[in-house]
C-alpha cells in the first residue's frame, strides 16, 4: 500500500482552480481494499484525510494540507435493461461527463441536461448536482458508501439521501462520515429529452429538424446544445480557456421564502432590468449572478489576480492569485450582496481550512 503513496504533492496540480500548497501525502484508491488501507495508515499516523474526485469543486489553503489527500478512482461500471428502464451502477471515481456521454450515445434518457459538468460521479449526489432543469436526485435510485466510523459498506435509497437544492445529508448532518463508492441510477430507453428549462427549449425549437429526429438523436442534440451553451459561459473545463481556471459556479442561487421575497420585490423598483425569478416548491430562486452584478461587480472584475470570469459573473477565476486572495474576493462579494439586498450568498465549492 505504501507504494501508492506520494509525498509533498502540489494541490494546485490536482484542482481545476489550480490553488493550494502541498499535501503531506497523496494517494489514489482504485477499490475498497485500498481505501481501507489508506484510512488505516492515516489513523495510525494520526493524520487527517480528505477525499477528492475530479478536483473541480474543492479549494485547498495556501499552507497546504497536513494530512493525506485521497483521490477516489473506483471505476466499476455496469448496467441492466428492464423493458424501457435502465439500471446503471457507476463507480464513484468515473468522470461524470464521460458517464453522461455514454448514456446519451446509448439512448439512455435522464441525465442529458447535466452534460459538461466537471468532476466525478461520486460527487454528484453529495451536492445534488443540477443544471438546465435536471437534478441527479431525479434519477438516483440509491448509493453505496463507506462508513468511516466502523469501516463498513452501507447503502442509502433516494429518500435516505435527504436531497435538497444543491445539498444532501452528505453535505449536512453526515458530512465527512461517509465516502461515496457507487451511485445507482434509473434511466429510460426510447424516451425524449425532458426539457424543462425555457431558454434551452427556445434554442432547441430554433432547429426545424429537431422534431424529425429519433429519440436518441434528440438526446445527442440536447447534449451538444448544452455543451455549446456552457462553453459560451466558460463552464466546460478547457486548457485553452483561462476563464475555466475555476470551480465553475462559486455561489449558490439563494432561495427566498414568501416573506423574504416580498421584501426583495419591493426593492426591485430601483432597477430597470429585473432578474428572472424561478418559483420552486421551496420558494423563490434568485439568480446569484444578477445579485452580484447589481452590487457593484462586473464580468472581468480583477483584484490581486482573483477575478470574476469574463463570461459568467457567477464564476470566480484564478488569474495568478492565492487561495487567500480568492476567498477575500468571495467574502467581499457576499458582504456587498448582503449590504445591497439583505440576502446571504453561500459558497458552492468545498473550502478546506487546514
Amino acid at each position: 500500500m505504501i507504494n501508492i503513496l506520494k509525498s509533498e504533492v502540489r494541490l494546485s496540480d490536482i484542482t481545476t482552480i489550480k490553488l493550494g500548497g502541498t499535501a503531506k501525502y497523496f494517494a489514489q484508491f482504485n477499490n475498497i481494499f485500498e481505501l481501507k488501507e489508506l484510512l488505516l495508515f492515516a489513523k495510525n499516523e494520526k493524520l487527517p484525510a480528505q477525499i477528492t474526485g475530479g478536483g473541480s469543486n474543492i479549494i485547498f489553503p495556501d499552507e497546504g494540507y497536513k494530512g493525506i489527500v485521497l483521490r477516489n478512482h473506483i471505476k466499476e461500471f455496469s448496467y441492466e435493461v428492464f423493458g424501457e428502464d435502465v439500471i446503471l451502477k457507476v463507480g464513484a471515481g468515473n468522470n461524470w461527463d464521460e458517464v453522461v456521454k455514454f448514456c446519451v450515445n446509448e439512448g439512455f434518457q435522464g441525465i442529458e441536461c447535466l452534460s459538461g459538468i466537471p468532476g466525478s460521479t461520486g460527487a454528484t449526489p453529495i451536492q445534488n448536482v443540477g443544471a438546465y432543469g435536471q437534478e441527479v436526485s431525479d434519477v438516483i435510485l440509491g448509493i453505496e458508501a463507506y462508513r468511516i466510523e466502523d469501516n463498513s459498506l452501507v447503502t442509502f435509497n433516494n429518500h435516505e439521501c435527504g436531497f435538497g437544492y444543491r445539498t444532501s445529508i452528505f453535505k449536512r448532518e453526515q458530512k465527512n462520515k461517509y465516502i461515496v463508492t457507487e451511485v445507482i441510477f434509473k434511466l429510460h430507453l426510447n424516451r425524449e429529452p425532458n426539457v424543462r428549462y425555457k431558454d434551452l427549449a427556445d434554442e432547441i425549437q430554433k432547429d426545424n429538424n429537431y422534431n424529425n429526429l429519433s429519440n436518441t438523436d434528440k438526446l445527442k442534440f440536447v447534449r451538444e446544445k448544452i455543451l455549446e451553451i456552457r462553453r459560451r459561459k466558460s463552464m466546460v473545463v478547457d486548457s485553452n480557456d483561462a476563464n475555466t481556471v475555476s470551480c465553475g459556479s462559486f455561489f449558490l442561487n439563494p432561495v427566498l421564502n414568501e416573506e423574504e421575497y416580498k421584501i426583495f420585490e419591493e426593492n426591485l423598483f430601483h432597477f430597470p432590468l429585473k432578474p428572472k425569478i424561478f418559483k420552486t416548491e421551496n420558494g423563490y430562486k434568485i439568480p446569484a449572478a444578477w445579485l452580484i452584478e447589481n452590487s457593484g461587480f462586473y464580468k472581468g472584475y480583477n483584484k490581486n489576480g482573483a477575478a470574476i470570469s469574463d463570461k459568467h459573473s457567477l464564476a470566480l477565476v484564478n488569474r495568478g492569485c492565492t487561495t487567500g486572495q480568492l476567498l477575500e474576493l468571495a467574502n467581499e462579494i457576499e458582504s456587498k450582496v448582503k449590504q445591497f439586498f439583505g440576502i446571504q450568498l453561500y459558497k458552492e465549492p468545498v473550502i478546506i481550512n487546514y
